[in-house]
């Protein structure tokens, strides 16, 4: 049987064979509302132990949630600001302008086939094949101011030949240029450049064959001259043994 009433909490008086029943719930349905004591029958008064929930508030969960809150914004503008930092203040590309004004188209291909490696190193005849020409400008040999001049190129059936890799200067129109002393110019006075060979092998590469070209060789005027290189490969008394390539390029003197 049950001590005390499960709604109250009021203790139950044994009244014969019944126990006395709680006082009715609507007496304690407003909170902390002092109810007067309860009456028994017996001249015994009972208060009651009804004891309403006091509502509780946390300050430290309500500050954890808004320093939450904060955070959560600051991540977001921290976010926003470096992209934008980003879009706007990128710095400009750099742009690279050339040490030198000249031009240095590759040299054109021949319409006419020329004859492959083997074919030329089976007929027994010195000849050349011309793979590229690059130069390298403003620089300074002995004390003077110049052209470096690279020539890659292959020789066949030429072992132990005494030969020469010339270089004749023109106007892009092919108007000779006149050299200023002997040691650069043709026997004919062309402006021109030549280097020394004599291959080991019948069969012989040239990698990098590097000749040097002072500007004051070159008789020109004042101005910005359209000017070509004409590069061939002869024998040791003049005779060409093979026409290499042409070179554009624009020379300007000061």
């Amino acid at each position: 049987m049950l001590d005390y009433c499960w709604q109250c909490g009021t203790q139950l008086v044994n009244v014969g064979q019944f126990y006395q029943g709680a006082a009715r719930t609507r007496e304690y349905s407003v909170p902390n509302q002092q109810l007067p004591p309860v009456n028994n029958g017996y001249g015994q008064n009972y208060g009651q132990n009804y004891q309403p929930r006091q509502a509780t508030f946390s300050v430290g969960r309500i500050a954890a949630v808004l320093g939450g809150f904060f955070l959560f914004l600051l991540f977001i503008g921290g976010a926003g600001a470096a992209v934008v930092y980003r879009v706007v203040s990128r710095p400009p590309v750099p742009r690279y302008e050339p040490e030198y004004r000249y031009r240095n188209p590759e040299p054109q291909k021949p319409s006419v086939k020329e004859k492959t490696a083997n074919e030329k190193l089976k007929s027994g005849n010195p000849s050349a094949a011309f793979q590229k020409i690059w130069v390298d400008y403003d620089v300074r040999e002995e004390g003077r101011l110049g052209m470096r001049i690279h020539v890659k190129f292959s020789v066949y059936n030429m072992k132990e030949v005494d030969s020469y890799l010339a270089i004749y200067f023109e106007k892009a129109d092919g108007t000779k240029l006149t050299g200023n002393n002997r040691k650069y110019s043709s026997t004919d006075g062309q402006a021109a450049v030549f280097r020394l060979l004599k291959p080991g092998f019948e069969d012989t590469i040239y990698n990098d064959l590097k000749v040097f070209m002072p500007y004051d060789e070159l008789s020109l005027a004042n101005g910005k001259h359209d000017l070509k290189m004409d590069v061939d490969l002869i024998y040791e008394n003049g005779d060409i043994v093979e026409h290499l390539g042409y070179h554009d390029f624009q020379y300007e003197k000061k």
